[in-house]
């Protein structure tokens, strides 16, 4: 008794709701036949209805959780919304949309939860998701166009209508039906449009086309089988027009507006910019025809999201891409879609690089400090022997040798090759001034050689390397004024540092400046920027070598260049598609090379470099430290010698 009783309740639970009328149920049967058939297994599966359908949802639910296939989210009355926090690992894969009076009204009413989580934006449907709206009730060629209209302002062409078939078609917006298809039951008709057919016929609801026939009879059943989710987006598109808006990014890089003259004296404005070339290039493969959407106002606002009214422009179909200097880590608006970056690049630190020696101070880097003091010493033992050798040689000598300070003396002449007063006598005396002679003119011979180098060229100093020496060298770091709120989201102690030695200039240009000239702070930079100021001949030292050097590890942001597409958009792909292509075949690299070598030859900055080889010059400038050596000694000489006639004069008077 307890094993029938439990049967008989599991059966009865499994059985459809007796408040169901026919068609109600042949509905629900049809919904978990497609469900079974055509929905993503693994992916959850939203139903919706209003409140008074919750009969045939609930009978729905009941039937597609006898095989437990999806996680199933369900929604009441316009409230279609993930939760916070979900366990589903992927995106919805389905939607099915029950509206028992086929008005476009309930169907916005049943979707208006789609882009809002707990009253913040979110991302809901994608563009592979399946929609199907259904009613027991019959939906009418009009009814059926405007919900399939309203689904093409969301962009999603993935979808079908179930709904009782129609005996009389209207020609209007339907295909007419083939007679000997036609059955005298009641049956489920299940209808689409086809969207991209023609020029004439883009996304523009025109026909609507019924696929196949739920036959309500027994269990039901299709009468043909037919697939009814059909591929609706092939490679071409048949000329229809992409719209597009464009910003003026003010960069060749990406686009710029561009005035002109033409032949009849009409002011002409033209888009340029290798974003603009890629797009001329994905439209070509996709088969449309680029439309230039002219808007007023700036696409993105002072918070970094595309505007509304751009938003709005989308559903209305005004506008199907944005471009222009568009950064796909600023969009945050998830009412769009970015596609893959095709450009990246960085934010780094940037310090001075080409840190001259001073030419006095070549003097002083020829020899080590070892060999300085080497050098000395060896004079002071040269000279010490050379008194010792003077005083107790058997051979008389002079006196000048005999005494330490004229012994110094003598030798620093040598040194400097100046003739010594009296020549030894002693052989023993000679052979030692001999090999100090040799030591002298080898030494003379290798410091005057690497002083005329350094004075051709003093060198450079080492620059900073990492950021570790970069902090450790204490240098100011310079931002902008009203920009140190990039640094909050950074590492604390990174942010403490920056804080000790940040220093904010007034511009960007003043912030260049202390750092190529002054030399005495670091700066973040676009490393395009850099590399097109470096091409335009801009902060350029000696031999075009650049003044600023990009730390390696120095890189605080890393961003690339997107186009913005309407979130589930499913020719989002196809674009993707092409614009990854692109990039793999290195096109948009080589563009950029291409606008880097036409800026280095129109800026006419940038000298060609001897090679290590070659001919340097050598003129009077590299001799200033020279003269200027040779003008203290004579100022000395004539010092002294004017201090031996005074002081003379002086003792023969006192004489």
């Amino acid at each position: 008794m307890v094993i029938l009783l439990f049967s008989a309740s599991t059966i009865a639970e499994l059985l459809p709701s007796k408040s169901l009328t026919l068609q109600e149920i042949h509905l629900v049967r049809c919904l978990t036949y497609i469900s079974h058939r055509y929905f993503a297994r693994g992916r959850s599966l939203v139903i919706s209805s209003p409140a008074n359908y919750g009969d045939v949802q609930q009978a729905l639910i009941a039937e597609i959780h006898r095989n437990a296939t999806w996680p199933v989210g369900v929604t009441v009355d316009g409230n279609i919304r993930k939760p916070y926090e979900t366990d589903f690992m992927d995106r919805d894969g389905g939607y099915i949309i029950l509206i028992p009076d086929g008005s476009v009204k309930s169907l916005n009413n049943e979707t208006l939860g789609l882009p809002v989580v707990r009253n913040e934006q979110t991302r809901f449907w994608n563009s592979e998701a399946r929609f199907v709206v259904a009613g027991a009730n019959e939906f009418s060629m009009y009814q059926q166009k405007d919900i399939f209209d309203y689904l093409s302002q969301l962009r999603i062409y993935n979808c079908i209508i179930l709904s009782p078939e129609h005996y009389v078609i209207d020609k209007e917006y339907s295909k007419p039906l083939n007679i000997n298809d036609v059955d005298t039951g009641m049956k489920l008709g299940v209808y689409t449009w086809f969207p991209y057919q023609s020029e004439d016929r883009c996304t523009e609801v025109n026909d609507i086309t019924l696929l196949d026939s739920w036959v309500i009879s027994a269990q039901g059943h299709f009468t043909k089988n037919s697939n009814l989710f059909p591929g609706k987006l092939r490679n071409g598109f048949n000329g229809c027009p992409m719209k597009a808006v464009v910003r003026d990014g003010y960069w060749d890089l990406t686009t710029t507006y561009i005035d002109h003259t033409d032949s009849n004296g009409n002011v002409v404005m033209e888009l340029v910019g290798i974003e603009m070339d890629l797009l001329r290039v994905v439209l070509q493969q996709m088969n449309m025809t680029f439309v230039h959407v002219n808007k007023t106002d700036d696409s993105i606002n002072e918070n970094g999201r595309l505007s509304d009214d751009l938003f709005w422009a989308m559903i209305a179909k005004e506008a199907d891409i944005v471009l222009g200097d568009l950064q796909f880590d600023i969009i945050f608006n998830s009412y769009f879609d970015c596609t893959n970056a095709y450009y990246m690049f960085s934010v780094r630190w940037y310090v001075p690089c080409l840190v001259k020696y001073p030419r006095w101070s070549s003097v002083f880097r020829i020899l080590s400090v070892e060999l300085w003091i080497i050098l000395i010493i060896s004079i002071v033992t040269a000279a010490i022997s050379t008194t010792l050798v003077g005083r107790y040689s058997c051979t008389p000598e002079w006196q000048c040798y005999k005494t330490l300070t004229s012994s110094l003396t003598n030798l620093w002449a040598v040194v400097l090759g100046v003739s010594v007063s009296t020549m030894p006598r002693a052989p023993s005396l000679r052979w030692l001034f001999l090999t100090w002679v040799c030591f002298s003119v080898a030494f003379c011979t290798v410091f005057q050689a690497f002083l005329t180098s350094f004075l051709i060229d003093s060198g450079y100093k080492t620059p900073i390397q990492n950021m570790d020496e970069l902090f450790a060298s204490g240098t100011k770091i310079a931002y902008p004024a009203g920009k140190s709120d990039i640094f909050d989201n950074g590492d604390e102690t990174e942010a403490s540092i920056v804080q000790t030695n940040g220093v904010m200039c007034p511009s960007v240009d003043v912030c260049w400046e202390w750092a190529t000239y002054q030399k005495n702070a670091s700066i973040l930079l676009d490393d395009d920027d850099a590399e097109e100021s470096f091409a335009l001949g801009l902060y350029l030292g000696e031999n075009s070598k650049p003044l600023l050097c990009g730390l390696k590890d120095g890189i605080f942001r890393q961003t690339g260049e997107a186009m913005i597409m309407l979130h589930g958009d499913p020719l989002l792909r196809r674009v993707t598609e092409i614009i990854d292509r692109v990039v793999a075949a290195g096109l948009y690299n080589y563009w950029n090379s291409l606008r880097i070598h036409s800026l280095k030859l129109s800026s006419r900055n940038i000298t060609i470099v001897h090679p290590p080889d070659g001919y340097y010059s050598f003129s009077m400038h590299h001799l200033q430290p020279t003269f200027y050596l040779l003008l203290i000694g004579w100022c000395l000489s004539a010092l002294c010698f004017v201090v031996e006639i005074l002081y003379n004069r002086v003792l023969s008077k006192r004489k």
